[in-house]
């Protein structure tokens, strides 16, 4: 017997069943594979959505601060009291420093 002979009759052999089982074997394993695979993608992608959630709060939180040093140092009675004696009112709308 030549090797294609032996090859037809090993082909001859395989059953319907046989080839079905197979398949679903191999389905099985590829579903589970996939399942882990995206439950571990998923996972991965919370860490990463709650680390740039709290950068985000950590931003928002920087900004107040600054918002409010801003807020503290345009206070014109604060840059008055800096200058002290050297500024005078006029009708409290000009100021004249000496």
């Amino acid at each position: 017997m030549n090797a294609q002979a032996k090859k037809h009759n090993i082909l001859s052999k395989l059953r319907p069943e046989y080839l079905l089982g197979i398949a679903l074997i191999l389905s099985l394993i590829f579903y589970c594979v996939s399942k882990i695979g995206l439950a571990s993608y998923n996972i991965t992608k919370s860490v990463e959505e709650q680390k740039l959630a709290a950068e985000i709060v950590e931003k928002k939180e920087r900004i107040d601060e600054l918002q409010t040093e801003v807020n503290n140092l345009q206070d014109k009675s604060r840059v008055l009291g800096m200058l002290g004696d050297d500024v005078k009112d006029n009708q409290n709308n000009i100021y004249i420093i000496d």
